[in-house]
């Protein structure tokens, strides 16, 4: 009896502190909606950064489900944009029909789109078991150890950055085979075992994007931007050899905090590789539904790899690929059965994510905060070493105001590169600088709605945005320790730093 009073007593507690969080959450943003509008900041700018802290901080601290976070978000932006002035007429309000399709602008985003459709992808192809065949597949080949098998995952997603230049579609791969493989040990996917391969499936293929330049959408965006501001042109193995590095040495921090934070339950598969074995043999030979979802996902795979030459974009190709999956006579499951499957929330919160970056853009409130950030706030008396740390600590919170890398980094990087050029320094390595901000914004990874391979693998179901905190936090202080070390070892030697 007492033991049901002690849980009635925490569940309680942990109600009235989620209640209060919220409280705070609505109070902060009534203060920043209320003050005095700062000068080159729009009201309706304002407003979005209002709407913007309150739900990161609902989103840090989980005081709301995601979900319910997403239909908050969308109705406070229709609200905030709806009551803010049309133009330059202070008396003329926009009107919440108006705000409508802005506050919704971002479930027409190509992005929203490629999440949705790899969580659909993930979900057909585990409907056929394939991803299980893949997985005893990869298990025979780097042994039953746990460690082995986090290694195994790490060196997959490496191997996927060449061929597959999309870093959700990298995702949208790599989650099903990790599903595979915690189901091959018979644990359910929020088990520690589970909750490590997962968070690596998610943070995986945005840190080995960042070492190559075609692999992830920001780069070759960010060589434009240099390139335009007088910087030398950065070809493919100029950015190999100045990033690719560092992901190697982040990804070894990485999987030595996943087996360590992680209390594993099993040092080895039970029964080891002849268990491996026997499952391989239980399977059989590959069914129908495998073969149409092995065609379809090499077929989707190829397209990815070669948007080059066709110049279809690859939320497009994803989009076909789910078609096939659920076409008649063709595809691997059904509509309905598919629906079942999906984490709509996930969903739901990704594309009221980026709506909320997208209006915080179109506001000027990205650029107001950029200018305060950058150019108020003193740095550009700072020396060399400190001016560069200062700014990946401003980069550091900024990214928390995007649920988009792309975005983020287009947003933030003229504003960074422009203050760099006025400094008018010849001492500021400018490239290494800003290389050194797309690795913080594409390595971060403390909460799942700021990167789309995070909720790819978050929609699974297999871990809490507190287990991802629990590993992202330790792994941003090896990550801003990672960059100190490369400014002063490897960086120089490559032509990067002075």
């Amino acid at each position: 009896m007492s033991t049901l009073v002690h849980a009635a007593s925490e569940t309680t507690g942990a109600s009235t502190r989620k209640l209060l969080t919220v409280l705070i959450g609505l109070a902060i943003m009534a203060a920043i909606v209320l003050a005095p509008a700062p000068a080159g900041l729009s009201p309706a700018g304002q407003r979005v950064i209002a709407v913007m802290t309150f739900v990161v901080l609902m989103w840090i601290t989980e005081a709301i489900p995601y979900g319910v976070s997403a239909v908050a978000l969308v109705l406070l932006l229709i609200l905030a944009l709806g009551f803010s002035p049309a133009g330059s007429d202070p008396g003329a309000i926009l009107g919440t029909a108006k705000a409508i399709p802005l506050a919704l602008s971002g479930f027409s985003n190509g992005g929203w789109l490629f999440v949705a459709a790899g969580l659909a992808m993930a979900a057909a192809i585990t409907s056929t078991g394939l991803e299980k065949r893949v997985a005893y597949l990869i298990l025979r080949l780097v042994g039953a150890n746990t460690h082995a098998i986090m290694l195994g995952i790490i060196l997959t997603a490496f191997a996927l950055t060449f061929f597959i230049p999309s870093v959700i579609a990298r995702a949208a791969t790599l989650v099903p085979i990790v599903i595979g493989l915690i189901e091959a040990f018979g644990l359910p996917r929020d088990s520690q075992i589970g909750k490590a391969m997962l968070l690596l499936a998610g943070i995986l293929p945005s840190v080995t994007g960042v070492g190559v330049l075609t692999g992830a959408a920001p780069n070759p965006v960010m060589v434009n931007f240099l390139t335009g501001a007088g910087q030398p042109q950065l070809g493919y193995l100029d950015w190999l050899i100045d990033l690719f590095p560092y992901t190697v040495v982040f990804s070894v921090g990485l999987y030595v905090l996943a087996t360590r934070l992680f209390k594993f339950e099993f040092s080895e598969m039970p029964g080891g590789s002849g268990y491996i074995a026997a499952r391989l043999a239980e399977l059989g030979p590959m069914s129908t539904a495998e073969k149409r979802a092995s065609v379809i996902m090499t077929l989707t795979i190829v397209l990815w790899a070669t948007d080059k030459i066709h110049h279809v974009e690859a939320s497009a190709i994803s989009a076909l690929c789910v078609l096939l999956l659920v076409m008649p006579g063709v595809g691997v499951t059904t509509c309905n059965d598919l629906y079942k499957r999906i984490d709509w929330n996930s969903i739901l919160l990704f594309g009221a994510g980026i709506s909320m970056a997208e209006m915080l853009t179109r506001t000027g409130g990205a650029a107001w905060l950029a200018k305060v950030a950058f150019v108020e706030s003193g740095m550009g008396g700072l020396s060399v070493t400190a001016l560069a740390i200062m700014i990946y600590v401003v980069v550091f919170f900024v990214r928390f105001c995007f649920t988009s890398i792309t975005s983020c980094l287009t947003a933030i990087t003229p504003a960074i590169i422009g203050f760099l050029v006025s400094l008018h320094n010849p001492d500021i390595p400018i490239t290494g600088i800003v290389l050194g901000v797309a690795l913080i914004a594409q390595c971060l990874a403390i909460i799942p709605v700021t990167s789309a391979p995070a909720m790819i693998a978050y929609g699974t179901g297999g871990f809490t945005t507190r287990d991802m905190m629990r590993l992202g936090l330790p792994l941003a202080v090896i990550m801003y320790g990672l960059i100190v070390l490369f400014m002063f070892t490897y960086w120089p030697l490559v032509g990067l730093w002075k």
